[in-house]
C-alpha cells in the first residue's frame, strides 16, 4: 500500500493548525486540557512522520517520541474529559499518569512493548519499515483500557441521569471508539502499511474539536488569525513538496521536452499556487463555519453597547434587548421574563408584540429555570425536550411554551443570579437555530448583563438614598422631601399627617436586646406600610417613630387609620409565649392641613406636640391636635426625675396599702428590701441616679401582689403547682402595673429580674449572668435575704447568720456570686442594719 506518507503530514497540519489557534484563546482547564491533547497528538504523529522519512538524528529518536505520544495519548484523553465534566477527584487522575510515565520509561530502555522497527531497503529505492509486534503489545493495550474505562466512568457518572449532558459529549464517545478502532486495525494484516492508527486520530482530533464547540467553550473568530493560516498552509506545501520534489523535477525532464530546463521555475509556480489555494481553502472553511453574518452581528453588537451604556433603566436596557434579537438573529418574537414582586415567578415584561396577548407564568423552581442556572448558557428546545428537566415539568408548563411555539431558552445574569430568561420563538422561514445563533446570545447576554449590573447597582445606591435601611420605608430626609411634593400638590385638598411613637422602646430594647428591637420595628413597619398601602407614603421619622403622608385625607379618615394601626401594632406579639410582657403599644399624633396648620413646618410641629401629650396621659392613645387644645406649644419636655416618684407616690402608698390589707408582710417587705439594695447599690459605687432607681424597683417589685388571691398569699403550707404558678404571675401584674405609671417604667428592667438566677432556672425569662440587669441582681439578694430573716404565716424567720450562710451557698447559683459577698460583708460590718 505505499508508505502513505500524506496522511501524518495531513495530520499533523491539522493538529498545528488547532494547536495554535487554541493557543491564542482565553485559557480554562478544558481549553488547557485540548491542547495537551493535541500537543500529544503531534508528538505521535510527527515522531511517526520524521521517523518515516529518516529524518536527523535518526529513527530512533523519532520513533520513541512517536512512542512517548502514543502511550501518553490515554491519560490526554482522561485528563481532557476530566475537565469536561469538571471532576473533583485526582486519585486516579495521578494513578493514569504514572502508569503513562512507567510504561514510557520501560519501552525507552528496554522496548517491552513496542521494539524500533528495521528499515528495509526495496527495489524501487525506498525503504519499508518492519516491526516485531509480540504479546507483549497486549499489556500495552490493557493500560490503556483501563485508562479509557476510567474516562468513560466518569462520563457516565457526570451523564447518568442528564440526556442533555450525554448529549454533549457524545462525540467524544464516538472519536475515541474510531481512535481505539484505528489502533486495533494496524494489527490486522490486510491493513498493513497503511496508518490506520494516525487516520483515526485525525477524526478523532475532529470530533473532539465539535464536542468543544457544540458546547461553544470557545470563539474562533476570534482566534485564528491569518498569520496561523497562511503559517499552516505554508508548512503543509513544504512537507508536501519536500517529498514530491525530486519526482516533480525527474517527471518534468522526462516528459517536458525543451520546457525541461525550466522544471525549477515551474515548482516553483506550483508551490506558490499550491500554498494560496490551501489558504483560501482554510480561511473559506473558517468563514463557511465560523463568522456568517459577522460584520452585521458585530456592528449591531456595538450600536446595542453604545445604546445601553448610556441608559440606566432597567426598563429600556430590556426593550432594546429585545429589538437586537429580533434583529440579528431574524426571530420571529422574543419575549423577556422577569421576576415578579415576590421573586416567586418569571413574567414576560418585554416581548416583540406586547398586544398579542400572550401570557406565561414559570416559577422560579420551574425545571427550566434550573437549567438555565445550572448550565448558564442558550438551550435549543429540541434538546430540552431530550432532558430529564424537561420530563419533569408539569404539562400546563409544558404548554406554555408550546403556545408561544418556543424555540430557544436564553438566561439573563446580573453577575451569578439569573434576573432573566429571553424567550425566542421559531426563526423566519423556519429555519433552525445554529450555534452561532447561541453564540450570538451569549454575547448580547454579557452586554446586556454589564447594563442590568450597573442599573441595579443604580437603583440601589438610589434606592439606599432614601429608604431606612432596617425597615425599607422611607428615610427621615426623603420623608421631607415627599412632605413638601405632596405640600404643593394638595393646594386645594387636605393633607394628613400621622407619627407614630413607640412606647417603652428602650426598655424593649433592654428587656429582649437589640435584636429583638430591631425585628419589633420591622413588623411594626410592615403593618404601617401595609395599612396604608398606595394612599399615601410612610416613614421612618426618628429611631422609635414613624410618620405617615396622608395626601386627600381628612382628620376622620386618618385617625381611623391610626386607630386600626395601633391595635395591629398591640397584637402583634399575641402568638407570643410571653405576649404579656412583650406587648408594644404606640401614642399616636395627627395633623392635618389646612384644619390645624398652614405650612409643613406647623404640621410636623403640632403632630409631634400630640404625641407629647399622649405620653404625658398616660401612652398608648391617638391624640388629633386642634387649634386651641394646647395652651402652650413651647411646654418643655424635660421631667425632673428627683420629682418623679413624690409624682406617684401617693398612688404607690395606695396600692401598697391595698396589698397591706391581703398581705401584711409586703408592705413592709418592700420598705425593707428597699434599704437593703440601696446600701449595696452605695457600696458598689453607683451613682445616685442607679440608686435612686433601684430604691424605687424595691419599693415596687411585688405591687403586682395585689393579683393574687388571698388564699395563695396566706397559705400557711406548700402551695401546689397551680398555686405556685399563680404566685409566680405578680411579676407580669407589677409590670402591667408600672407601665401605667409614666415615667417609672425604668424601674421595670430591675422588677422583672427580681426572680432571675444567675444559674439561669429562675423566672419569668429564665436568662441568666450578667444578661440579668445589675439592678435587678442587686434586689435578688436583698429580697431573698429579707425573706429568710422575716416571718411569714407558712415557715418561721431565719437567724441572720443562716440567712448569710444560705447568701454565700447559693452565690453563682442564685445569686451573682460578686453581689453575694459584698453584701454578706455589709451585714457582718454592720453597714447594713438588719430591719
Amino acid at each position: 500500500m505505499g508508505s502513505y506518507f500524506f496522511i501524518p503530514v495531513i495530520a499533523m497540519g491539522c493538529y498545528l493548525f488547532l494547536f495554535f489557534a487554541f493557543l491564542a484563546a482565553k485559557k480554562n482547564k478544558i481549553i488547557n486540557s485540548f491542547l495537551v491533547v493535541l500537543a500529544i497528538f503531534l508528538l505521535w504523529t510527527g515522531g511517526s512522520f520524521f521517523m518515516r522519512i529518516q529524518f536527523w538524528p535518526g529513527v530512533k529518536f523519532w520513533f520513541d517520541l512517536s512512542i512517548v505520544g502514543l502511550i501518553l495519548l490515554p491519560f490526554a484523553f482522561y485528563n481532557f474529559v476530566h475537565a469536561f465534566v469538571n471532576d473533583k477527584g485526582r486519585l486516579f487522575w495521578w494513578i493514569f499518569l504514572v502508569l503513562g510515565i512507567v510504561n514510557n520509561i520501560l519501552n525507552i530502555t528496554t522496548g517491552f512493548f513496542i521494539k524500533c522497527p528495521s528499515v528495509v531497503p526495496v527495489s524501487d529505492g525506498g525503504v519499508v519499515f518492519q516491526y516485531d509486534i509480540g504479546w507483549t503489545i497486549i499489556l500495552l493495550f490493557a493500560s490503556a483500557g483501563i485508562t479509557i474505562l476510567g474516562m468513560l466512568y466518569l462520563l457516565l457518572k457526570y451523564s447518568r441521569n442528564d440526556a442533555f449532558a450525554r448529549r454533549q459529549f457524545a462525540p467524544i464517545i464516538v472519536g475515541i471508539a474510531i481512535l481505539f478502532l484505528g489502533h486495533i486495525c494496524t494489527l490486522i494484516p490486510f491493513f498493513k502499511g497503511f496508518p490506520t492508527d494516525v487516520l483515526s486520530g485525525i477524526i478523532n482530533a475532529g470530533f473532539m474539536f465539535y464536542a468543544l464547540y457544540k458546547r461553544r467553550m470557545f470563539k474562533l473568530t476570534l482566534l485564528v488569525s491569518r498569520w496561523v493560516i497562511y503559517g499552516v498552509s505554508v508548512f503543509l506545501c513544504v512537507v508536501l513538496f519536500l517529498n514530491i520534489l525530486m519526482p516533480l523535477g525527474d517527471f518534468f525532464r522526462d516528459k517536458m521536452g525543451i520546457y525541461a530546463e525550466y522544471n525549477l521555475i515551474i515548482v516553483a509556480l506550483l508551490f506558490s499556487l499550491v500554498t494560496a489555494t490551501v489558504s483560501f481553502v482554510i480561511k473559506k472553511f473558517i468563514n463557511i463555519l465560523f463568522i456568517n453574518d459577522e460584520k452585521q452581528q458585530a456592528e449591531s453588537l456595538r450600536e446595542f453597547s453604545n445604546a445601553i451604556s448610556k441608559s440606566l433603566q432597567v426598563d429600556e436596557i430590556m426593550g432594546k434587548l429585545v429589538d437586537v434579537i429580533h434583529k440579528t438573529i431574524d426571530v420571529e418574537k422574543v419575549y423577556v421574563c422577569v421576576p415578579d414582586s415576590e421573586n416567586q415567578n418569571y413574567i414576560i415584561a418585554h416581548s416583540t408584540s406586547p398586544l398579542t396577548g400572550k401570557a406565561i407564568k414559570l416559577g422560579a423552581k420551574n425545571p427550566a429555570i434550573k437549567l438555565l442556572v445550572t448550565n448558564n448558557q442558550c438551550v435549543l428546545m429540541r434538546e430540552f425536550q431530550r432532558s430529564f428537566y424537561y420530563k419533569s415539568m408539569w404539562e400546563v408548563e409544558k404548554q406554555q411554551l408550546q403556545d408561544l411555539h418556543i424555540e430557544c431558552l436564553a438566561p439573563l445574569n446580573d453577575g451569578e443570579n439569573l434576573v432573566g430568561i429571553i424567550l425566542l420563538s421559531n426563526k423566519v422561514k423556519g429555519k433552525a437555530y445554529s450555534y452561532d445563533d447561541l453564540d450570538l446570545l451569549d454575547s448580547i447576554n454579557s452586554i446586556s448583563s454589564i447594563a442590568v449590573s450597573n442599573s441595579r447597582l443604580y437603583e440601589k445606591a438610589y434606592l439606599e438614598a432614601r429608604t431606612d435601611e432596617l425597615t425599607g420605608l422611607l428615610n427621615r430626609k426623603y420623608f421631607y422631601v415627599q412632605l413638601q411634593t405632596e405640600y404643593e400638590k394638595s393646594e386645594n385638598a387636605s393633607l394628613s399627617l400621622i407619627i407614630f411613637n413607640i412606647d417603652d422602646f428602650k426598655l424593649y430594647n433592654q428587656l429582649y436586646g437589640m435584636r429583638e428591637g430591631d425585628k419589633a420595628l420591622k413588623s411594626i413597619a410592615k403593618i404601617i406600610d401595609a395599612s396604608v398601602g398606595s394612599h399615601g407614603y410612610v416613614a421612618r421619622y426618628s429611631g422609635k417613630e414613624f410618620a405617615v403622608i396622608l395626601p386627600n385625607y381628612d382628620v376622620l379618615a386618618a385617625k381611623k387609620l391610626a386607630i386600626s394601626i395601633g391595635k395591629q401594632i398591640a397584637n402583634m406579639n399575641r402568638r407570643e409565649a410571653d405576649y404579656a410582657l412583650k406587648v408594644l403599644t404606640v401614642s399616636g399624633g395627627i395633623c392635618t392641613i389646612p384644619y390645624a396648620a398652614n405650612n409643613i413646618k406647623e404640621l410636623v410641629e403640632n403632630a409631634d406636640m400630640a404625641v407629647y401629650n399622649v405620653k404625658r396621659r398616660g401612652k398608648n392613645a391617638i391624640l388629633v391636635y386642634e387649634i386651641g387644645e394646647v395652651s402652650n406649644k413651647n411646654e418643655s419636655n424635660v421631667v425632673n426625675k428627683e420629682d418623679v416618684y413624690s409624682e406617684y407616690a401617693a398612688t404607690v402608698s395606695a396600692l401598697t396599702a391595698a396589698i397591706d390589707t391581703k398581705d401584711h408582710y409586703t408592705f413592709s417587705h418592700s420598705k425593707n428590701v428597699a434599704y437593703y439594695v440601696v446600701e449595696l447599690a452605695k457600696a458598689c459605687g453607683m451613682n445616685s441616679d442607679f440608686v435612686e432607681i433601684v430604691r424605687e424597683a424595691g419599693l415596687l417589685h411585688d405591687i403586682g401582689k395585689i393579683g393574687i388571691s388571698e388564699q395563695i398569699l396566706n397559705k400557711p403550707g406548700k402551695l401546689t403547682d397551680d398555686e405556685y404558678m399563680a404566685m409566680k404571675s405578680h411579676v407580669e401584674h407589677s409590670i402591667g402595673i408600672i407601665r401605667n405609671l409614666p415615667s417609672l417604667d425604668y424601674v421595670i428592667p430591675a422588677v422583672i429580674g427580681h426572680h432571675e438566677r444567675y444559674d439561669g432556672k429562675g423566672y419569668p425569662r429564665g436568662i441568666k449572668g450578667e444578661n440579668i440587669p445589675l439592678s435587678a441582681r442587686m434586689l435578688c439578694v436583698a429580697d431573698s435575704f429579707d425573706a429568710m430573716v422575716s416571718k411569714r404565716i407558712y415557715k418561721p424567720s431565719f437567724d441572720v447568720e443562716y440567712a448569710l450562710l444560705e447568701v454565700e451557698k447559693q452565690a453563682g447559683l442564685q445569686f451573682d456570686p460578686d453581689l453575694a459577698a459584698k453584701f454578706v460583708d455589709l451585714v457582718k460590718n454592720k453597714n447594713i442594719e438588719v430591719q
